[in-house]
């Protein structure tokens, strides 16, 4: 095996610890969806959409590996024949050997994806758009202060202790276990009535991982009855947020803004509200914006996104804010350029192809 060979599966490994799928939305589908984990990657074609004609062009490029931004499916499809749609997609797949690794909202929220629209737009950014939180749960357990750095190793193994660019994040505290014993009890460390040493040791985990990280500190835990709980709750979100906040020329107004984004994405546009009002504060969003719109409201101005629903619209603009959309799909292809670069950085000796924007629709005024 070269040196610089990579398995499919420690690819999606790779990028699964850039964008942890613990920042993507509950229904969403990301990670390796298609294909065999021991596979060894020959090349990767990294586009925005996972489609059937997409995996065809990655076979034909040479590439087994197709990296994208949108899954082919957030339902899965009841059966996998040739065609169109997500089971054309799949059937593709696997017919041609392509595997098929997603990076959709989790990619969005990487401080990364958050800001590449912002800065291919040559906007400033201010801070995060997106507010709120997020779903955890806390895992705690009590061990002899000589097990701590084991437990919190297996701990982290299983999951626990990211959070935003910080690994094995963790608190322990120190106090005292008391326990009886009775004769079958095997006690690692022998009863005291004032107690013995002892650690407590708590770690955040995504709530999907809370049962791995669970058994992982009961593996290395060295008590025969280990107490190790997890207790679900809510962690107001980090770095890993949606959108940002920016500033642009000093007395830009929204149609120059509109103007700017249309010449830069190389689209025609949408703007709803007064082109004339002065934009000083700038929300960005790619694709689309629904959630954010309230919030941006409250922080920005205007807001450049993919697309917004008709009604959030008129209660944007009923609210003062003016909202620029360029397309789902174009406020989208910066990412491409961000999941691209981290496929190269976790595969250097792989040949690694990157398909160039081009929207999937046109209006009239693009003479088609």
């Amino acid at each position: 095996m070269l040196s610089d060979a990579i398995t499919v599966g420690a690819l999606a490994a790779a990028l699964e610890r850039r964008f942890p799928a613990a920042s993507a939305e509950p229904w969403d589908r990301v990670g390796l969806l298609v294909g065999d984990p021991d596979t060894l990657v020959r090349g990767v074609l990294v586009t925005l959409d996972a489609t059937a004609e997409a995996v065809g062009r990655a076979q034909e490029a040479g590439a087994n590996v197709l990296a994208t931004h949108h899954p082919p499916f957030l339902d899965m499809p009841r059966s996998i024949r040739a065609g169109s749609g997500p089971a054309g997609t799949l059937e593709a797949a696997l017919r041609l050997g392509v595997a098929v690794i997603a990076l959709h909202t989790n990619l969005d929220r990487s401080p990364e994806g958050a800001q590449a629209l912002s800065i291919l737009l040559g906007l400033d950014v201010v801070e995060p758009l997106e507010a709120g939180t997020e779903d955890v749960s806390f895992v705690v357990t009590y061990a002899p202060a000589a097990a701590a750095d084991t437990l919190r190793e297996a701990m982290a193994a299983a999951g626990a202790g990211l959070l935003g660019p910080y690994a094995g994040c963790a608190y322990v505290s120190d106090g005292a276990g008391y326990f009886t014993p009775d004769a079958a009890a095997r006690p690692a460390v022998p009863a005291s009535s004032d107690g013995i040493p002892e650690v407590r040791i708590e770690m955040v985990a995504p709530r999907a991982s809370a049962r791995a990280v669970l058994e992982a500190a009961r593996v290395a835990h060295p008590y025969e009855e280990p107490v190790i709980v997890a207790i679900d709750g809510v962690r107001a979100r980090g770095t890993a947020r949606l959108g940002r906040v920016c500033t642009w020329r000093e007395g830009a107004t929204v149609g120059v803004l509109a103007a700017h984004v249309a010449r830069t994405l190389g689209v025609s546009v949408r703007v709803w509200g007064d082109r004339n009002r002065e934009a000083v504060r700038i929300a960005v969003a790619n694709g689309s914006a629904g959630s954010l719109v309230d919030r941006a409201a409250s922080l920005a101005d205007v807001l450049v996104a993919g697309e917004v629903r008709y009604h959030d619209a008129l209660g944007a603009t009923a609210a003062g804010l003016a909202v620029i959309e360029a397309g789902h799909d174009m406020t989208e292809w910066p990412l491409v350029d961000v999941l691209a670069r981290a496929v190269f950085e976790a595969a250097p000796g792989v040949n690694v192809s990157r398909e160039s924007a081009l929207p999937g629709w046109w209006t009239m005024e693009d003479g088609r």
